[in-house]
């Protein structure tokens, strides 16, 4: 399937802002790599900002989650966590680039940290503590803080995730099924009645 103009600008970007950092990238260097002109990347997104929040939305994880929490999980507390990191996991993985552009221009665009956590994370933690609220509800979970667990959970993957996006070779490299199993296997005897 040929891809459109759009989504070659936005490929462009995503590309030249993981490799350089957003500071470091002009509307012109996108245009040239999209091989598209400036204008056609201004009739698309307005400025080089407007590229960048166009690059996130595009990345969002939120509408696979919400599908998931919906639908896809047993009600099975142990069977579900798993599932919900190596799904986190993996997206943060596919996501990679907007990390690094994110962390490398941070000092440059302090919105853009809020921008992210606003519209992803957040929402994906109201997503997990209705869950264990409903794992409460059915006496399968003790009576807990849901935010505050799931908040506890989320940063626990993401700091795996970091550790392997910013180290290369960290000690934490290819131990994501260890480290999921004893990640859930240690919440679960936690909060389970």
């Amino acid at each position: 399937m040929k891809k459109g103009t759009k989504d070659k600008i936005l490929d462009a970007a995503t590309s030249l802002m993981t490799e350089r950092g957003y500071s470091n990238v002009s509307v012109k260097d996108i245009a040239a790599t999209a091989g598209v002109s400036e204008m056609t990347v201004f009739r698309h997104f307005e400025t080089k900002l407007g590229i960048l929040h166009a690059v996130l939305q595009s990345h969002s994880y939120i509408p696979y989650f919400e599908h998931l929490f919906a639908q896809d999980l047993s009600g099975n507390l142990e069977n579900d966590l798993k599932q919900i990191a190596n799904t986190y996991l993996a997206f943060m993985e596919k996501n990679k680039p907007i990390f690094l552009i994110t962390t490398q221009d941070r000092s440059m665009l302090p919105g853009l940290m809020d921008t992210i956590s606003d519209n992803q994370t957040k929402q994906l933690l109201s997503l997990l503590a209705v869950y264990f609220q409903s794992q409460i509800e059915q006496g399968k979970m003790k009576e807990i803080d849901t935010n505050g667990q799931a908040i506890v959970f989320l940063t626990s993957l993401f700091g795996f995730f970091v550790s392997n996006a910013l180290w290369d070779q960290h000690f934490l490299k290819d131990q994501q099924e260890i480290f999921i199993q004893h990640l859930v296997a240690t919440f679960v005897s936690g909060v389970c009645v």
